[in-house]
């Protein structure tokens, strides 16, 4: 690394600091919350899955899968507001591309005929089941609005789907981590609203009348099948 590289991310380091240290604490905090939740739909979905309640398994699913995917943005993110110069934050934003491309994709399909179907069979309230097709479909804009930035950074550059050596370098040099953040904080207001609405869902269905409820009608299924 040269002087002035050196020099440059010193003062990185210096002039960033009270960012990093703002965002740290708010991290935390977000962490600590996150683990609990982890730990209780973690605990809920495995009693579920013996008990052969399978609305209740797949809700519970989803909202397992929400919360991964929550974390693996919010450690993104950190690694990038801790990245020291534009090599680095250009590797972690190129991998977090990759992220939202799939994520972005694939809710859609979780979110689906099966999903909608699980929540209603549990009673869930007519507003609930609004708001979650309300956050649906602002995720699916999302997808149509991104899906072309993200495509572009995740076959050019991070898959390495790119063969042509001098086009993968003209790619990376042009990628703004800050536009890929950016996109990375859309995402996350949204599956914050959607493990709001799955929350409320996942504290009614919880109930051992609901659960009850649903064992049979599983069964019933099962019987018919």
């Amino acid at each position: 690394m040269s002087q002035g590289e050196q020099l440059k991310h010193l003062i990185e380091r210096v002039v960033l600091l009270p960012v990093r240290l703002r965002h740290r604490r708010g991290a935390r905090r977000k962490h600590e919350a996150r683990a609990a939740a982890l730990a209780t739909i973690t605990s809920t979905l495995r009693q579920a899955g013996h008990l052969k309640a399978e609305s209740v398994s797949r809700v519970f699913n989803v909202g397992l899968y929400l919360l991964f995917l929550d974390q693996d943005l919010a450690d993104f993110t950190d690694d990038l507001v801790n990245a020291i110069g534009d090599r680095r934050r250009r590797f972690i934003a190129k991998h977090e591309a990759v992220l939202l491309y799939e994520a972005a994709e694939d809710l859609p399909q979780l979110l689906g005929k099966d999903f909608r179907q699980a929540v209603s069979a549990l009673g869930t309230r007519e507003n609930l089941i609004t708001q979650l097709s309300e956050v649906s479909s602002d995720l699916n804009k999302f997808w149509q609005q991104h899906r072309e930035f993200l495509g572009t950074v995740r076959n050019a550059v991070a898959a390495h789907r790119e063969h042509d050596a001098l086009r993968y370098l003209e790619t990376l040099k042009a990628l703004a981590p800050l536009e890929v953040m950016r996109r990375a904080a859309d995402l996350s207001g949204l599956l914050e609203r959607l493990i709001g609405v799955l929350t409320e869902i996942a504290l009614l269905s919880a109930s051992p009348a609901v659960i009850v409820r649903d064992m049979l009608n599983s069964s019933k299924t099962a019987g018919a099948g």
